[in-house]
């Protein structure tokens, strides 16, 4: 009989396999990423960060909003588990951010305020190309296990094809950098769209976020696609947070 960890695990790689839905964009992909390294290991919060074109990385998706100071912290300073995965191409565990002070002075003093007090990092490759990086934050020290670095290994692998290949052609190094750059491009269009929710129903920008994918999902439709219309004035912002109540 399956147990309810092979239906997870099984449900997971579908989900991040899935290219063919409707309602399937990037971002949709790798939120599914993100939730699943929280739901299937140690994790507390994760986050994806992608390099733009300029080398540098870019908070993607997280699962939470203190997760994404972090990220956007580690652009700031260029150090932290992220920027130093993504570099070297390893994989980076710190579970113990208190005992990293010299190795990210400017990083772990916020992580830690964030209260997060441990950090690892997964870089994102394809073809030998690396494109980001997973973080993986933990409200107490806690050391992942070699078990629970190869699923997110196996995870972040099947997200990241499944966000680069979207038809049968071979990706050139230039593709994959435009691709990574739509994803970001679709991020920074989710969040102006969810701020214009969020002004409108006087509530915060993640319960705009949530408003905004609540109305994708009921409609069959990309949340990336519904916050180009709503930026682009084409949808009536009333209209979708009139779907909360």
């Amino acid at each position: 009989m399956t147990t309810t960890r092979e239906q997870q695990l099984t449900e997971a790689f579908v989900a991040l396999s899935d290219t063919l839905g409707d309602n399937v964009d990037p971002l949709v992909l790798l939120g599914r990423l993100v939730h699943h390294s929280v739901a299937l290991t140690p994790v507390d919060a994760a986050g994806v960060m992608l390099a733009n074109t300029r080398g540098g990385l870019r908070s993607a998706i997280t699962t939470e909003h203190a997760a994404e100071l972090t990220e956007i912290w580690q652009a700031e300073v260029k150090q932290g588990p992220c920027i130093e995965a993504f570099t070297t191409g390893r994989v980076v565990h710190a579970p113990e951010l208190a005992s990293q002070q010299n190795r990210w002075p400017d990083f772990t003093p916020l992580a830690l305020a964030a209260g997060y007090e441990g950090a690892h990092a997964l870089p994102l490759r394809h073809r030998g190309q690396t494109i980001g990086a997973l973080n993986l934050l933990v409200r107490h020290p806690t050391a992942l296990t070699d078990a629970d670095t190869t699923l997110l290994r196996a995870l972040a692998d099947v997200a990241t094809t499944a966000v680069l290949a979207w038809d049968r052609q071979p990706l050139r190094p230039e593709d994959i950098t435009t691709r990574t750059q739509t994803a970001l491009i679709g991020k920074a269009i989710f969040d102006t769209a969810s701020g214009m929710l969020a002004a409108t129903a006087d509530i915060t920008p993640a319960e705009g976020a949530s408003s905004l994918r609540a109305y994708a999902d009921r409609h069959h439709l990309r949340p990336t696609d519904v916050a180009d219309q709503l930026v682009r004035r084409t949808l009536d912002a009333h209209t979708v947070v009139a779907a909360r109540a």
